[in-house]
């Protein structure tokens, strides 16, 4: 694991401006009707939007999941295998936070997994595991993470999990970034952070019983943050401290460093959930904090 120097980020005043505009928005949310198909369609605009330049998008399907691969030309390096956010039930795989794609970087395989309320669990974590098994055995262990934005961090854990039960490889590296590994919102910010966040407490309720299908919500299986994490690769993990999910990232950072991890865990000072979709300079140091392991694991390869 690398070591990161000097203090995070603290926000500035825009970024204060910005929270407390979207926080706003989400306050009047609050206890509202949670339409999924609605809630799509915005997050595929946003997606259209926010497109990275430099890097060629192909449209691709790997053990019958549909994938985009996103590379700018470093695909020897290895490969991220990549997981968006949007609570299980919203999202798509153009949305991601973490730029590792751009400036020769990895080539990024971003899984369009099924979501909720029309596929609950396990389908999302099916797709995610026939694409890490395949990529097993074109890509291989040694150059391959993953990574996952919120319940795409979630998603990560949870595989990494199924992975480490059956006795296959780890990746190189595990980025995850907010990852929601406790859909019970058990956590004290999810009281304390209510309406100073950019998430809808009653809207993450509802996504969560959509996902579990009436599983019990701190099953390990849903909610990662209660399970194992013996020999997961070294990670990297970043919220804000006015997340909804904070002190539920905290307390997996606290298991995984109890199990033995090699983790780094970033709390960036007046960030909401998703800050580092948001080029501020806290947004940006988390970037290149993720993107520093990544090279790490999967550095650049001379040929002989």
């Amino acid at each position: 694991m690398i070591h990161f120097t000097g203090d995070v980020k603290k926000a500035g005043p825009l970024a204060h401006l910005l929270t407390g505009l979207l926080a706003a928005n989400a306050r009047k949310r609050e206890g509202q009707p949670f339409d999924a198909i609605t809630e799509r369609k915005k997050s595929e605009k946003t997606a259209r939007l926010a497109r990275i330049r430099g890097v060629d998008v192909t449209e691709e399907r790997i053990a019958g999941v549909r994938v985009l691969r996103l590379s700018s030309g470093g695909g020897a390096r290895g490969t991220v295998l990549a997981f968006h956010g949007g609570a299980y039930v919203v999202g798509v795989p153009e949305a991601l936070s973490i730029p590792a794609a751009r400036n020769g970087g990895p080539d990024v395989i971003s899984v369009d997994y099924r979501l909720a309320p029309e596929h609950p669990f396990p389908a999302a974590r099916d797709d995610a595991m026939a694409v890490y098994r395949a990529l097993l055995e074109t890509v291989g262990a040694d150059k391959l993470a993953v990574m996952g934005d919120s319940a795409g961090g979630g998603l990560a854990l949870t595989l990494l999990q199924a992975v480490a039960a059956e006795g296959l490889p780890m990746p190189a590296a595990l980025i995850a970034m907010f990852p929601w590994g406790d859909l019970s919102l058990s956590g004290q910010s999810c009281t304390t952070n209510r309406g100073r966040d950019v998430l809808v407490h009653s809207e993450v309720t509802i996504a969560a019983g959509w996902y579990a299908g009436g599983r019990d919500l701190q099953d390990p299986a849903l909610s990662p943050g209660f399970g194992s994490f013996t020999g997961f690769p070294p990670t990297y993990m970043a919220v804000g401290d006015l997340d909804l999910i904070r002190d539920d990232v905290k307390h997996t950072a606290q298991r995984m460093l109890a199990d033995g991890v090699s983790v780094h865990l970033d709390v960036f000072p007046g960030a909401p959930h998703g800050f580092n979709a948001v080029p501020f300079p806290a947004g940006r140091q988390c970037n290149r904090r993720a993107r520093a392991l990544l090279d790490h694991a999967l550095p650049e390869r001379t040929t002989a």
